[in-house]
């Protein structure tokens, strides 16, 4: 049995609830396994303030790997321990390809979000769903041309949402597939999210674990979507929960619960937990 170091686990549909917070369940379960030793490490899509607002329940702060492994920070310090953003040329023809189909999206910087939008009344709209999923505490700029606002930033990452024309989802990712150095990857349906080339959650959690000194056989991580996929299939037990997508279910170790039943608890305490207690006797 494996003897697990380190708990990675994504955050929207995997130990967030439907309620977009970690549910009680979760936060017991994380928190037993930090009591025993294990380091619980959050690897996200998110922006890193948005992340940073669920894991005051942790003793132990581990840094914050964010924006699909771009970039990973200390979340007291603020100290950036890697980034991996995108090259200026790169943005500006990320960007034409976005305003080419008329389309919303973000840019995660290092620092704040700049948000794209026509109308003041599609600003309030955007301004109501960040509050209720993510964070109030994010810094995010509103702009309706951002090419002026990404020069001397340095760019994580942008993330495309499209609801009403799902068939330009498609389309939009043939054309982006045509920039050389960058990494394309969905977090759920009908988004999708633009990185430097490298810049994945596998590859972060490797980081991690050569500055922890943990072997990444010793690491469980959890995860629902397509951007997950690298790092469960790159440490020793990949967990996929029982909403994620079927790709994703199909290259993991295990299939847990939903999010919704707390399936990041059920696998601590029936795999990780279990297997700390045989190891040691």
């Amino acid at each position: 049995m494996n003897n697990y170091k380190m708990i990675v686990t994504d955050m929207d549909g995997t130990v967030l609830g439907t309620d977009n917070n970690i549910t009680e369940d979760n936060k017991i379960a994380l928190k037993k396994a930090e009591d025993m030793g294990i380091k619980v490490v959050f690897a996200t899509g998110r922006f890193h303030e948005s992340a940073k607002v669920h894991i005051d329940f942790l003793e132990e702060k581990m840094p914050i790997i964010s924006s699909n492994g771009s970039i990973i920070k200390n979340p007291i310090t603020d100290e950036v321990l890697y980034c991996n953003s995108i090259a200026q040329d790169k943005c500006i023809q990320i960007i034409d390809i976005l305003d080419k189909y008329h389309l919303k999206y973000q840019i995660y910087t290092d620092e704040i979000v700049l948000q794209k939008y026509d109308t003041e009344e599609e600003k309030q709209i955007i301004i109501d769903f960040i509050k209720k999923v993510f964070s109030d505490k994010c810094e995010i700029i509103f702009k309706k041309d951002l090419k002026e606002s990404i020069k001397n930033k340095n760019i994580l990452k942008f993330n495309l949402m499209e609801l009403d024309r799902v068939e330009l989802i498609d389309t939009v990712r043939k054309d982006l597939n045509k920039i050389d150095g960058v990494e394309i990857t969905s977090s759920w349906k009908n988004n999708l999210e633009i990185m430097a080339e490298g810049s994945t959650k596998g590859k972060a959690v490797e980081f991690l674990s050569n500055l922890l000194n943990i072997n990444m056989e010793e690491i469980v991580a959890f995860g629902d979507n397509y951007n997950d996929v690298s790092m469960i299939e790159v440490v020793g037990t990949g967990v996929a929960m029982g909403n994620a997508e079927e790709g994703v279910k199909n290259i993991a170790d295990y299939v847990t619960d939903t999010n919704s039943e707390s399936g990041v608890a059920k696998t601590i305490d029936n795999l990780v937990f279990k297997s700390l207690l045989e190891y040691n006797n």
